[in-house]
């Protein structure tokens, strides 16, 4: 009777055992991935994980991110200056900052003035940014669009009451005083290209998801869909089944 109890002992605990084994290695997976985005997360500010973002085309589909739609572009020169979602570009490259409503762009002295919103950014040929004047500065309000008199050598901007002319700084506006307005070259949209259009919808999806948000959610689980944070709390749990599993194994070999 004895024996038999005892081969019927053993026989549990080697089922345990092997229970314990295959789901150790289930487990495994997830404790990486805990541990890993885990350690990485401890560490945001220190590798500016907010400010790495995801280049993997996979990735950035995989969370359903697309360019936007609504894109504005206006030739000025040579170059194009392209609004896109809160993205302004000169040419391929990106100007810092966010904006909104893009009202046109002229070159003036190898200086591109761009309206955006209620403001005008002075930008070099290579996109560098050289001021963003606003209406403390004189800029006049309620900008509707952005022109230029290649007679005068002056930017016109048509605010919200009349058509304004600046000086050479642009810090000083008054109103345009040629009565003949038909020589103005306002700046209207333009189609952009499509090579560059590829470009720049490539470009928006590399500068949209930061490596900080996946890590996050491969460590709660979203990143694998709604079920995902259920799989991580059932690893969670898993976890501890086998803590306890494992004491008790160890406990059963020690009598």
């Amino acid at each position: 009777m004895s024996r038999r109890h005892h081969r019927k002992q053993r026989f549990k605990l080697r089922s345990l055992y092997i229970w314990h084994r295959y789901a150790g290695v289930t487990a495994a997976l997830f404790v990486v991935i805990l541990a890993l985005t885990g350690i990485l997360l401890n560490h945001t500010e220190s590798l500016e994980l907010n400010k790495r973002y995801i280049q993997s085309d996979w990735i950035v589909d995989w969370y359903g991110i697309q360019a936007p739609q609504d894109i504005v572009s206006f030739r000025a020169g040579n170059r194009s200056i392209t609004l896109m979602g809160e993205h302004l570009y000169l040419n391929r490259r990106e100007i810092e900052g966010n904006y909104f409503q893009l009202s046109g762009a002229v070159l003036l002295n190898d200086i591109y003035v761009v309206a955006v919103g209620d403001s005008l950014l002075l930008l070099t040929p290579h996109g560098e940014h050289i001021e963003r004047l606003q209406g403390k500065d004189g800029v006049p309000a309620g900008i509707k669009r952005i022109g230029r008199d290649p007679v005068a050598q002056v930017v016109l901007v048509e605010g919200s009451h009349a058509v304004y002319q600046s000086n050479t700084d642009f810090l000083h506006w008054e109103h345009y005083r040629n009565d003949d307005k038909s020589g103005i070259e306002w700046a209207t949209p333009a189609p952009i290209e499509p090579k560059l259009m590829r470009a720049l919808q490539n470009h928006f999806r590399d500068e949209v998801l930061p490596l900080e948000r996946v890590l996050l959610d491969l460590h709660s689980g979203r990143f694998f869909g709604r079920l995902g944070p259920w799989i991580m709390d059932g690893a969670a749990v898993l976890l501890v089944l086998l803590a306890m599993s494992g004491t008790w194994i160890w406990l059963k070999r020690r009598r």
